[in-house]
Parts: structure tokens; sequence; C-alpha cells
């Protein structure tokens, strides 16, 4: 379906009183209170229609969701979640469990019966769909403070904490610390220098994970907002040989980690690059972020 018409297509599914909502995004009215068909209530301006569409993608495509100001919880998989978002918005638990980006991915690469390393472990979502995809145990590493947090309630609160370790933690070529703002909206930009108000999280290594938690044979994912350069070529090629299946998201183009894949012993295809643009992040940065994923199997 052309996106437009999927647009006007979930409008008008979702929402009773779609015609003021039309006249709202056309100039015809100042504003107005959309009423859901669920009755939910969001106020609608001009000025944040987009936000507004969001939200009837996600009651179109998952009819069983109750919003409030800083939950979403839905049925999945015949089991009903709930997730905590905060003050960062429901998109990503709505990109993971609505638009499903990995499913064509795990046509080719399976977590079933193994352990998952999930590197970027954001509001634990992803910790919890690879658990329900089969996984044995997730070992969820999320450097950010506040997503931390979230996560650490939404697996505890969705009876997952037996199958699940949650480490506060970034990933890195070497072990240390690492400054973080924990006031930051995200993990975009943030680099080594210390912010005037910062968290000390420890940095380990993916080695050191592979090692404490024994893992072989498993399944890694990373999704860390450029740093899955250093964690991926800074692991020695006989310690990557201890994932069997990977999914990597780039940000910055493929070619480095493809070139070392492939010296690992990695059968792999990528999607993408696609260029992305990040209001916040200026200069090379911005210009530069050319993103997708790479899905690599190792050849046995």
């Amino acid at each position: 379906m052309i996106p437009r018409i999927k647009s006007l297509y979930y409008l008008i599914k979702t929402t009773q009183n779609w015609i003021e909502a039309l006249l709202v995004r056309y100039g015809k009215r100042g504003g107005c209170s959309v009423v859901f068909r669920n009755g939910y209530r969001f106020n609608l301006i001009k000025k944040n229609w987009q936000e507004y569409i969001f939200h009837t993608y996600l009651f179109a495509i998952l009819p069983s969701a109750k919003l409030t100001p800083d939950s979403v919880s839905f049925n999945y998989q015949n089991k009903f979640l709930n997730f905590r978002f905060g003050k960062y918005g429901f998109g990503t638990i709505f990109e993971i469990f609505a638009f499903d980006p990995y499913r064509d991915f795990l046509k080719n690469v399976n977590p079933k019966d193994k352990v998952v390393v999930d590197i970027g472990a954001a509001f634990g979502d992803t910790a919890i769909y690879f658990l329900m995809k089969g996984a044995s145990r997730v070992v969820a590493v999320e450097a950010f403070p506040g997503y931390f947090k979230l996560a650490e309630q939404n697996i505890r609160n969705n009876n997952f904490s037996d199958k699940c370790d949650l480490l506060l933690s970034a990933v890195a070529g070497e072990s240390g610390n690492l400054e973080i703002d924990p006031n930051a909206e995200d993990m975009f930009g943030t680099s080594f220098k210390k912010p005037e108000n910062g968290q000390t999280v420890p940095v380990i290594t993916l080695s050191e994970i592979l090692d404490k938690f024994g893992v072989r044979d498993g399944f890694l994912k990373v999704d860390t907002e450029g740093y899955e350069y250093e964690i991926i070529l800074r692991t020695s090629k006989e310690q990557l040989r201890r994932f069997s299946d990977m999914l990597i998201e780039y940000h910055y183009g493929s070619e480095k980690l493809e070139k070392y894949l492939e010296e690992c012993g990695f059968s792999f295809f990528k999607t993408g690059p696609t260029h992305v643009y990040v209001p916040h992040l200026v200069g090379e940065e911005a210009k530069n972020m050319y993103t997708g994923h790479i899905v690599a199997k190792r050849l046995d």
C-alpha cells in the first residue's frame, strides 16, 4: 500500500472524529481533541500532526495497545506485555513489536536456544523480543542510565528476569569508565569527554562479556549508534567466532565491518546503506550517517 494511502487508512480506522483531524491538517481548524476508537484522546494541532499519525499506526497495527503518558501495553504472541518508556516516548518499543524490523533477518539467523548478547538493549524491548523468539538466555547491555532503569523495570514486570542478565555498561575496545550525562535524551553523540553533570558508567569489552557468561555458539545483536566499529574491529577473530549468528546495525557505512567479518570466517548480507538525518547531530556526523544492517552467519 502506498504510504500516504496507508496513513489515511490508519487514520480513518483508528479515529472517531477523523474529519476534524483532517481539517486541522489542512489549516481549516486550529486544533481539536482527537478521539480514538479505543477511547484514547490526543490534543491535535498542525505542528504535532506527525506525532498523531504515529499514534494511528500504533493503534492500527497493535489494536490491543493501551497507552498512558509513560507506558504502553499490548498483546504479542499471545502474551500480555507492558513497557514503561518514561519521557523518551514509545517509538523504540513500537518499532520492535509492531514493525518487527528483525523478522526477515531471523529467516537467516536464529536466536532459538542460543544465548543472545544484546548490546544496546534500550528499554529491554529487544531482550524480551529475543526471549519470545526462543532465546535460552539474554545478556542485555545498556550504557544509558535512563534507558537502563526502564529496562530493569520492563524485564522484571514482564517476568523475564530469570532468563535475562542486565548490565549497565558501555562496550568498547578496551575496558575502563565512561562519563555519561544522565539527563541527555539519547546516546547519539556521546563521547568520552566528561560532561558537566556526568554519571560514571563502566566500559567492558565484548571478550569480557563472552568470558564472564561463558558464551559459545551465541547470537550477537549490536545497535550502539556508531560504536559498533570499535566493538567488532577490536575483538579478536577467535572471540568473534564464539558467535554463530550476528545482527549488527551500522551507522557510518559497512565496508570495514564486512572486510573483518569475512576474515573471521562469516558469510553475510547487508541492507542499505540509507542516509539518515538526525536533527540534533551537526557537521560530518550528520552528513555521513549511512545506516543499515549486517546479518552474519559463521562458516563452520
